[in-house]
């Protein structure tokens, strides 16, 4: 096994998640220690070959990369554990996730919710602010009404970390799709671990077009970045029902604006209301409709 790391610029860092969230792309990964030392791109590879290609393959998708990097030897424990170091527990007031192997280690309010995950190799550990503002969303619209009736999707689920959080929060349907076949793996192993039953929520091994047609829900859950948003709007538009809530995420702050711009105007007179939420660089869009 060896490991590829190189350190890179700050502007590419965002670019480069969403990259690797939009093409669930796997082996790579990004630490950054602090604001004074520049983040590192790192990724493990079975050999040298695969890893001189996967670079490659990288550096045509954005030159701005340095040529060259540092290459090492690691074993396999390293390979299989060496995520972990980047994942920690998150709550939002009573919903906990808490990674796999902190189980029994991280104290759960009585009567709080828990969801603990293992990424896997699909994208979504709740680990990133994307993610975080999504489930803050669902949250806030399950507190405010009974949610046992309501159908809920999560557009690009990753590890099913928030479908599998609508089902610990009383949603009646949950749809969550991705097209990573790895991810629709994980999001059900996932539940196995939590022993959550699937009863009412559905995986589907799909792309924004399939698995949206003919469907309208009550709240649809989007976390993808904002240029493939734009590209469906009207499918995520149209898969909201008449008084439901369409959220979106994975929009660099900067974006937002430009984002909400567009939406709006696809949207029309059906829009109620509109608010959005900045979390670091990071934003969301909350969009009611009438």
């Amino acid at each position: 096994m060896v490991k590829i790391s190189v350190e890179i610029e700050n502007s590419l860092t965002g670019l480069l998640e969403d990259h690797f969230c939009e093409f669930g792309v796997s082996n790579w990964g990004i630490e950054r220690i602090n604001d004074k030392t520049p983040p590192e791109l790192f990724g493990y590879f079975e050999n040298d070959a695969e890893a001189d290609e996967s670079y490659k393959s990288l550096r045509d998708s954005f030159p701005e990369l340095p040529e060259f990097y540092g290459m090492e030897q690691v074993n396999d424990v390293d390979w299989q554990n060496e995520y972990k170091k980047f994942l920690k527990p998150w709550n939002f007031e009573n919903l906990h996730w808490v990674p796999l192997w902190m189980r029994g280690e991280y104290e759960v309010g009585r009567g709080d919710l828990v969801l603990y995950f293992d990424a896997g190799l699909a994208f979504g550990t709740g680990d990133h602010p994307t993610t975080r503002l999504c489930a803050m969303s669902m949250l806030e619209y399950a507190k405010a009404q009974d949610v046992s009736g309501k159908y809920i999707i999560d557009a690009g689920c990753g590890s099913g970390i928030l479908a599998l959080s609508a089902k610990l929060l009383g949603f009646g349907k949950i749809l969550g799709f991705d097209r990573d076949e790895e991810a629709v793996r994980v999001s059900k192993e996932n539940a196995a671990l939590n022993g959550i039953s699937l009863d009412g929520v559905t995986f589907e091994h799909a792309g924004i077009e399939k698995a949206l047609a003919g469907q309208k829900a009550d709240i649809v859950l989007a976390n993808i970045i904002s240029d493939v948003l734009c590209i469906y709007a009207d499918n995520l538009i149209d898969a909201v029902k008449d008084g439901g809530l369409l959220v979106l995420s994975g929009i660099l702050a900067v974006e937002n604006d430009k984002v909400k711009e567009y939406f709006l105007d696809r949207a029309g007179d059906r829009v109620a209301q509109c608010e959005a939420m900045d979390m670091g660089e990071w934003s969301r869009l909350e969009i009611r409709f009438k």
